[in-house]
């Protein structure tokens, strides 16, 4: 069906109409997240966040159209969101009590983990599921994606993930349930 039916490929808005939506939602996540390094609100600080996200949000707009990128996003990946202010929190802990037990001179080695999310067999969820992996793995301050191996013979991807600071709440174990 075409662009009028009721088709996989029908469009609802046009092009240009799209393009706008984008830049709005891209706009008000920018200005969010400027508005999230702020203790106060002084009128100078929320005119910048306006002024500056707009251009910023029309440049994502463009670059992401661009490399042809489209985020697919399962809701169930919502489940990852709960368990990680408190990994944060968690990890900021541990990191920093490694690094007043070992200062400098005997730092911590850490480990290696293989973390293998569930395997989406439609690559354009696949390509939005590792990337919000990688983000939410990488989020706490006690481990980093380090690697990822997207070998199409094998079913879903495999994170490499380097850990210092292992403890519960454990992002790996959320990301692979």
């Amino acid at each position: 069906m075409g662009a009028g039916g009721l088709g996989p490929d029908a469009r609802w808005v046009s092009d240009g109409v799209a393009r706008l939506i984008e830049t709005l939602v891209w706009w008000v996540a920018l200005c969010g997240l400027w508005l999230l390094t702020l203790s106060t609100f002084p009128i100078p600080e929320l005119v910048a966040a306006v002024v500056v996200a707009l251009p910023c949000a029309a440049a994502a707009t463009v670059a992401r159209r661009a490399v042809g990128a489209s985020w697919r996003v399962r809701p169930g990946w919502a489940r990852w969101l709960p368990p990680l202010p408190a990994a944060v929190l968690a990890d900021t802990a541990r990191v920093l009590a490694a690094v007043l037990r070992r200062p400098v001179v005997r730092a911590e080695r850490g480990r290696l983990l293989r973390v293998a999310p569930h395997p989406e067999s439609d690559a354009r969820y696949a390509a939005t599921q590792r990337a919000l992996a990688v983000i939410a793995l990488s989020l706490p301050p006690g481990s980093v994606v380090v690697g990822a191996d997207d070998d199409p013979g094998r079913d879903g991807d495999e994170l490499l993930l380097h850990v210092l600071a292992d403890g519960p709440p454990r992002m790996s174990e959320v990301i692979e349930r």
